[in-house]
């Protein structure tokens, strides 16, 4: 749902560097500890499940011709008061204004505009959707950068969409004001929902997360994470399946596991 590691210790001269050789030693070895440390599981969790919520808000502006096939729309006037989205067919482009803030109908805040820009028809394989944030927020996060999803393919019989998401250099600034760095590849497929039930999403890929005085944590979806609608309209963003594989030098590898039977905050 971000800048420089540690601070270098800069040596004037040699005579300076043994005559406070100790306090030199001090200072690095509380660097040291500053970076020793994981970026937490939850961190990791909740960024993930933010920029889901990203995606399905793209999706469901994307696919409002779609009749039939359409996604129920997580993102309009209606579910989110006040919020202005101008389509611009003939440049490809779509802009989404949320004003000074609205609140969803699962209780999402959004402040701030973004745009999309487009090419082709969004169920048209091969289609490309890029995604800039002006100063845009959710729930007090904000996010900085430009995100890439590509359509990797429609199946129109099994009402399923594959399509990828791409970041490279994504700034996200939390409420304390921390930036976290994130670079992330996923590749999901999205079930359309039928009469019964929700529309269902998987998700692979893995990713990076760094932040100042934190050891750049990687992690790696090993079993997909599955998201379901009922969830995401009731506001919660974690999956109910799916095992994600978290490293960084200060800690050993670990396995975020999830399993659920219902929707969980």
């Amino acid at each position: 749902m971000n800048n420089p590691r540690k601070n270098l210790i800069n040596a004037f001269a040699i005579a300076l560097l043994f005559s406070a050789a100790s306090c030199v030693t001090s200072d690095l070895e509380e660097d040291m500890t500053a970076v020793d440390k994981g970026i937490s599981s939850d961190e990791i969790s909740g960024i993930t499940g933010l920029m889901e919520e990203v995606d399905l808000m793209i999706m469901s502006m994307m696919q409002q011709d779609l009749s039939q096939q359409r996604l129920l729309p997580l993102l309009d006037e209606m579910t989110c008061p006040g919020t202005v989205i101008t389509r611009d067919d003939k440049n490809g482009q779509i802009s989404v204004n949320f004003g000074s803030g609205c609140i969803s109908a699962g209780g999402l805040e959004k402040q701030g505009s973004l745009t999309v820009k487009y090419t082709d028809n969004f169920l048209s394989k091969g289609s490309l959707l890029e995604i800039s944030f002006e100063d845009f927020s959710v729930n007090g996060r904000k996010l900085q950068g430009t995100k890439t999803l590509e359509n990797l393919g429609y199946d129109a019989v099994e009402r399923k969409l594959k399509f990828s998401s791409s970041m490279k250099d994504f700034k996200i600034i939390n409420e304390e004001a921390q930036v976290f760095t994130v670079n992330q590849n996923y590749f999901r497929e999205l079930e359309l929902s039928t009469e019964t039930d929700g529309f269902r999403i998987y998700l692979k890929g893995s990713g990076s997360l760094a932040a100042e005085n934190y050891s750049t944590t990687t992690f790696e979806i090993v079993q997909p994470l599955k998201y379901m609608q009922e969830c995401i309209e009731s506001g919660s963003f974690n999956p109910i399946e799916g095992s994600l594989q978290i490293s960084s030098k200060a800690d050993k590898s670990t396995i975020l596991s999830f399993e659920s039977s219902g929707c969980s905050s």
